[in-house]
């Protein structure tokens, strides 16, 4: 007996053993929702169509004189992205017990109770002109469910799909989606029993409000306090995500070259302590970052290199989209290059990177390439 064919042939048994098919069942299949069409008198929706007219043309006229271009302005490799994305998400309570799907016109909430076949309760929403900028988040406790449209209205919702408060808000243009939600975030408040959570809404200019939320008999919010990150982040924040065990806000950007400054900080991701007091956050940062920051104006000469960067729109790298491992000791983060990295939590030391070239079938699809914007 030849022991070598006896090896093989008994390799090329586990090889097939280890081949197992599974079937995909389709629990779900949604058709194309139509857009319904609002009726009404011809000559009264032509004076609206004039009025919006005049008053749109107002709005840009005062938005791009007392507001500078410089300010409302993305950096390109973010619009890019979300441009590619879809308009439905879909979003995982902590709990892995209900969905939230987030569609054209409205938001179901299923039960895992069926593997996510039932609908427990339905959110009507308006009609979105952009879609792939909206955001949507589950409480910690995961019995409220807020979404953001992309001028930055805030609706909150209960399980069954009742439409609790809307949050407007405080400047908004149209067309303009750095007024859009970067970050939509539930934290517990046991401050007072008054309220039920404590509700950050981050848009991409960096700017931060919180709102306390009340529900039941006495459903309202009010707001709590508010911050902005603008002087850390010029160019905008592109990213927020929360790591409860920690009481921290991680936060992504675009990337930077201050001497002085750690590695995350120059990929463009730092970390925020979450404070009960003013000023309710604290940037995290190391010994050696403290000195060079001291050593640092942030003054004259970086306002003009922000908006000699927003008027150019060169190429910059940033980060796109953050993910927490389920332990929440790592944090994954995906860069507007295609880049890869991976970092240690609390400390955002570097673990890994891998940069577009080195991930496989990368080019599968040439319109998330890079190369291809």
């Amino acid at each position: 007996v030849n022991m070598a064919e006896v090896a093989a042939a008994a390799g090329d048994a586990e090889s097939e053993e280890e081949n197992i098919l599974y079937d995909l069942l389709i629990n779900t299949e949604w058709s194309l929702e139509s857009e319904v069409q609002p009726r009404g008198n011809r000559e009264h929706d032509s004076s609206s169509l004039i009025a919006k007219a005049i008053t749109g043309a107002v709005k840009f006229v005062v938005h791009y004189v007392w507001y500078s271009p410089a300010t409302s302005s993305l950096p390109p490799g973010l619009v890019h992205l979300v441009s590619k994305q879809i308009s439905w998400q879909p979003a995982l309570a902590s709990n892995g017990k209900l969905l939230a799907v987030v569609q054209d016109l409205c938001i179901e909430i299923r039960s895992a109770r069926d593997e996510f076949g039932s609908i427990i309760g339905k959110c009507q929403v308006p009609k979105d002109p952009n879609p792939q900028w909206r955001r949507v988040a589950w409480s910690y406790d995961c019995t409220l469910l807020a979404y953001a449209e992309s001028t930055g209205t805030v609706r909150v919702f209960d399980l069954m799909g009742s439409e609790l408060f809307l949050i407007p808000p405080a400047t908004s243009f149209p067309g303009d989606m750095s007024y859009a939600v970067a970050g939509l975030i539930f934290l517990e408040y046991t401050a007072s029993a008054q309220w039920s959570a404590q509700l950050l809404v981050i848009n991409y200019r960096g700017q931060l409000k919180s709102y306390l939320v009340s529900v039941g008999t006495n459903q309202s919010y009010q707001e709590h306090h508010s911050f902005s990150f603008s002087s850390h982040y010029f160019h905008g924040i592109t990213a927020a995500i929360y790591h409860p065990s920690h009481r921290m806000l991680l936060l992504g950007g675009c990337e930077s070259n201050e001497d002085g400054a750690s590695k995350a900080t120059n990929c463009g991701l730092t970390a925020w302590r979450v404070l009960s007091e003013s000023p309710h956050y604290k940037q995290v940062t190391s010994y050696e970052e403290d000195i060079g920051a001291d050593q640092r104006r942030r003054g004259f000469f970086r306002l003009m290199n922000f908006r000699f960067y927003s008027r150019q729109r060169s190429e910059q790298d940033g980060v796109f989209k953050m993910s927490l491992s389920p332990n929440g000791t790592l944090l994954a983060a995906i860069h507007f290059s295609g880049q890869l990295t991976l970092w240690e939590i609390p400390s955002l030391k570097l673990r890994a990177e891998w940069i577009q070239d080195m991930q496989p079938k990368y080019a599968a699809n040439d319109s998330w390439n890079i190369g291809n914007r």
